[in-house]
């Protein structure tokens, strides 16, 4: 216990603050599930792109492109 003086001189008790320790977060944090949750989706919309591409042949590729690069930014933009 430590004193302090208040301005007479005459000693002040003062009460030490308890500290507790704050446990860290359990598992991933947010951030980094939406960051796996942005690859997984990212992920689908390449294997539909390339299934769709192997499907409808070379003639498809720039629609193919352009239909998964909208999805995934629709995907980015509902945050």
């Amino acid at each position: 216990m430590t004193q302090n003086k208040d301005n007479s001189g005459t000693p002040v008790p003062t009460t030490p603050v308890p500290t507790t320790p704050v446990p860290p977060p359990a598992g991933p944090s947010p951030a980094t599930r939406e960051r796996g949750l942005d690859l997984a989706a990212l992920v689908v919309l390449i294997v539909l792109a390339c299934t769709v591409f192997t499907v409808a042949g070379p003639e498809a590729f720039s629609a193919v492109t352009c239909v998964g690069v909208g999805l995934f930014s629709t995907w980015r933009a509902r945050r």
